[in-house]
């Protein structure tokens, strides 16, 4: 079956849920989402040449050596005109090599600042390029020669602080985006890439706090509202989350994960049809998002109210999540066994939920050990009426975090 086959069924199956609970009274919500993870943005640099012309050298300088300074000022000035038009990385390396070339030949004092300002400036240029190419510790390494060439350009300081959190130093990279802040306090990005890294150290009250200050300089910010949705529904506090997400949703109106946490949250407040409609709404945007699949098999096959559960459609659903995303993520199998059993297939559940096991963290075994024990009784697992107290039957749905991976903004 196609993939847009595929999801014009389900959408119909959804569809169908949704007005069959419109004829009787919905039961409380509760599910636990879990969204995308946190990502630090997108580069965000000048195209532009970074400095003022090359200043003239004083008179008193200029007499001592004069042949060899002006050699070596020739090769500042070549740098400067190539800085004005560079577009790739050897043109920023080439600037690089002549600034270098100058400073270590000998330069008036006035002119070495300024190549060091230059080289400095080249030096962030080609870091964000070989960022952008996923070359992380290569771009660590401009980055944070920029910032020793000249520690007031507060660009190098934020990128070193997303290639520090890229590859997974937070500690450097929260110090340099408190550093970028001081230099630049008006900069939502160093503030929403904090957050991403608080959000991740399970920091969320901080987390939502430094989202605040980014959405504050930047009210258009999709991607910042859908982050404090994250951490607004990781301290349970569901309805800000659903608010965030659905202002997300409002500017990005065809963001699919945003319709999908969104449904995630109104799962956990156990408001049924809203969910199915947003998992709908998701499928319908991007027929390739796994996730979507995955919290609509969940919410088809584990739902108390058997107005919206599938367990016919819930398996292939199931099936179709893990086609698109793999079977590394435990949670995806636990959905694939929850509505293997829902559908009266406890064999094959056992089996799913065994491999469960395997892959599940320690937090996460007690509660995969139980449904094993009901599946060998041949009972389906059914989410609880009510909101639950403790983190039992949220688990399936994804946990946004640093799983995901984190991509940088710059």
């Amino acid at each position: 079956m196609s993939a847009s086959k595929f999801a014009q069924i389900l959408s119909v199956a959804l569809v169908l849920s949704v007005a069959a609970a419109s004829r009787v009274q919905a039961a409380a919500p509760a599910s636990q989402t879990d969204a995308e993870g946190p990502h630090l943005a997108e580069p965000r640099s000048s195209s532009s040449a970074s400095l003022e012309p090359i200043p003239a050298d004083d008179p008193d300088d200029a007499t001592s050596q004069k042949s060899s300074l002006a050699d070596n000022r020739a090769a500042v000035m070549q740098a400067f005109v190539k800085s004005k038009t560079a577009k790739v990385e050897s043109d920023y390396t080439n600037i690089i090599d002549l600034c270098r070339a100058g400073i270590e030949g000998g330069l008036t004092p006035k002119t070495e600042i300024y190549a060091g300002r230059l080289m400095a400036w080249a030096l962030n240029r080609r870091g964000e390029m070989r960022a952008r190419d996923g070359r992380d510790a290569l771009a660590l390494k401009d980055f944070d020669a920029a910032v020793g060439l000249d520690p007031t350009l507060w660009r190098a300081v934020h990128n070193r602080g997303v290639s520090y959190a890229t590859l997974g130093k937070y500690k450097q990279a929260i110090a340099d985006f408190d550093r970028t802040i001081q230099m630049k306090k008006n900069y939502p990005n160093a503030y929403f890439n904090r957050g991403e890294l608080l959000y991740e150290m399970g920091e969320f009250p901080a987390a939502i706090e430094n989202y605040n200050q980014a959405i504050r300089l930047a009210p258009g910010d999709s991607a910042a509202l859908n982050s404090r949705g994250h951490a607004q529904y990781r301290m349970r506090h569901y309805r800000e989350a659903i608010a965030d997400y659905t202002e997300s949703i409002r500017l990005q109106p065809d963001n699919a994960a945003a319709y999908t946490n969104r449904g995630d949250a109104y799962a956990d407040l156990r408001q049924w049809g809203q969910a199915a409609e947003d998992y709908r709404a998701a499928i319908r945007r991007n027929a390739k998002l796994g996730r979507a699949y995955q919290s609509a098999a969940w919410l088809m096959a584990t739902c108390p109210d058997r107005q919206f559960r599938n367990s016919r459609l819930a398996v292939p659903t199931a099936e179709r999540a893990i086609e698109l995303d793999g079977e590394n993520d435990f949670r995806y199998l636990a959905t694939l066994a929850a509505a293997q059993a829902s559908a009266g297939n406890f064999d094959e559940a056992q089996k799913v939920q065994a491999r469960v096991l395997k892959l599940a963290p320690k937090a996460d075994l007690a509660r995969n050990e139980r449904r094993l024990k009901l599946y060998q009784q041949h009972i389906p697992f059914r989410e609880a009426p009510a909101a639950p107290q403790q983190d039992d039957v949220r688990q399936a749905r994804r946990n946004p975090g640093p799983a995901n991976g984190v991509t940088a903004r710059q």
